[in-house]
């Protein structure tokens, strides 16, 4: 399995240092590295030499997570072509009254989505596996189940069950837009 690393802009507010903490609760072979008042480019190398094969940066606007980042690790690290906008937002400990729950082994991806670029990049981020449910019985996972709320506009919900149907993780509405790397 590819080991993620999660981390937040410089200086993050509590919403989004809260949203890391749940994400990395829900990823499996994934954790939350420390920025301080790194660059990206320092964060991004320490990742890599520490062996994460993807880094994933968490953007802030007025104290909201905003935009997402993906960095590919395995070779000379780059940022994909892809980002990753949050358009709602609502985290765990806002919906959920017990925080007992164990850490997934896998996690699985239900998709209704049409465009296979969009399905890559939740596949990447989320680190969903390519095994079949029937080889995981018995075995912790999450589902991400992920459906268009508007077609026309891209946009996406996603969220999170655990093998026993409870929501786990956060809600969100993104956006998965192309752009331009160097």
């Amino acid at each position: 399995m590819v080991k993620i690393g999660f981390t937040t802009s410089r200086s993050p507010a509590k919403k989004t240092r809260s949203f890391i903490h749940d994400i990395v609760s829900i990823v499996p072979q994934s954790s939350r590295v420390a920025r301080g008042s790194a660059t990206i480019v320092y964060t991004i190398n320490a990742m890599k030499m520490k062996g994460y094969e993807t880094a994933v940066i968490v953007h802030s606007v007025k104290g909201n997570p905003n935009f997402v980042r993906i960095y590919d690790l395995t070779n000379k690290p780059k940022e994909l072509p892809f980002a990753i906008k949050i358009r709602g937002l609502t985290l765990s400990r806002e919906y959920r009254k017990e925080n007992s729950r164990s850490r997934p082994v896998f996690s699985i991806l239900i998709s209704s989505l049409e465009k296979s670029f969009e399905n890559d990049i939740l596949r990447k981020v989320f680190q969903i596996t390519n095994i079949g449910i029937d080889k995981i019985k018995g075995k912790s996972y999450v589902t991400l189940y992920a459906d268009y709320l508007d077609r026309d506009e891209g946009l996406i919900f996603l969220e999170f069950l655990d093998n026993n149907n409870k929501q786990v993780g956060p809600r969100m509405k993104i956006r998965i837009v192309p752009r331009e790397v160097e």
